[in-house]
């Protein structure tokens, strides 16, 4: 989802951030923010935005957060 924010003219989109898959609104004129939820630094080319509007984007996502967990717990060993 993409608002125009009113008085500046800038665009707010709504991304996933890639640790902890919550929401965040990016403005268009930023290249990067921090997630409220998990503290990390998103980058917009990075973000998940595909999850507003891929119908497979649950499955497809499920799969990416298989794949970060096992690689996680073995570089925890």
């Amino acid at each position: 989802m993409s608002e125009k924010c009113k008085g500046t003219g800038l665009r707010i989109a709504v991304y996933r951030c890639p640790k902890c898959f919550e929401t965040v609104e990016i403005f268009s004129d930023e290249k990067k923010a921090t997630c409220t939820h998990c503290g990390s630094k998103i980058l917009v080319a990075t973000a998940y935005k595909c999850m507003e509007w891929c119908a497979s984007a649950g499955a497809c996502m499920k799969k990416t957060v298989k794949r970060q967990v096992k690689k996680a717990s073995k570089a925890g060993k």
